[in-house]
């Protein structure tokens, strides 16, 4: 790795994908987050880029107004929505990699607005985050459409239950290791 390389993954910083759900039945269904087990982001002074193993990702927990849940999920539960993801929603077989790579950094206020490239199943569109600082950690948040890179959003029983189109990802990186300056 380079001088003045900062890298970080799964031990070190976190990446949540929330999903919501709808549909008729969907007081049936549970909005839930996710995370990415195996990721690495690695930031330079105006570039960072990042690889997510789509793989890894695993259901935390439900959540219910915003709050965690995790007593509302059984194991096998979360066994079967992770198996889902994999197989149907992401097609891990086929699409390995979840690549981000920035195209421009610039600062406002006390945090960042990052623009780049997401390759997801298959497809590469731009993206816009925002960074912000919130404790000891920079917060980075987009919200992503799933047609937009090709993925049906899950639906069970016909339709009636399914997972909305647009779900949030959020990401959160040490700020004192992260965009800032060394020393």
């Amino acid at each position: 790795m380079a001088a003045g390389v900062r890298r970080f993954d799964q031990s070190s910083a976190s990446c949540q994908v929330f999903t919501y759900k709808e549909g008729m039945l969907s007081p049936l269904a549970h909005d839930l987050r996710i995370s990415v087990t195996s990721f690495f982001i690695e930031f330079e002074r105006d570039f960072i880029r990042a690889r997510f193993d789509p793989d890894s990702l695993r259901v935390d927990c439900a959540m219910v107004n915003g709050a965690r849940r995790p007593d509302i999920l059984s194991e096998k539960d979360r066994q079967e929505i992770d198996r889902n993801i994999r197989k149907d929603v992401l097609q891990t077989d086929i699409y390995r990699d979840i690549i981000f790579t920035s195209s421009a950094i610039t600062r406002k206020g006390s945090g960042y607005i990052v623009d780049g490239e997401l390759a997801l199943h298959g497809k590469t569109r731009e993206i816009t985050l925002t960074a912000q600082k919130e404790g000891d950690f920079y917060t980075a948040e987009f919200r992503l459409r799933q047609p937009d890179y090709g993925i049906k959003p899950f639906s069970a029983l016909l339709g009636a239950i399914k997972i909305k189109p647009g779900i949030l990802v959020r990401i959160m990186v040490p700020a004192r290791d992260a965009l800032e300056p060394p020393g």
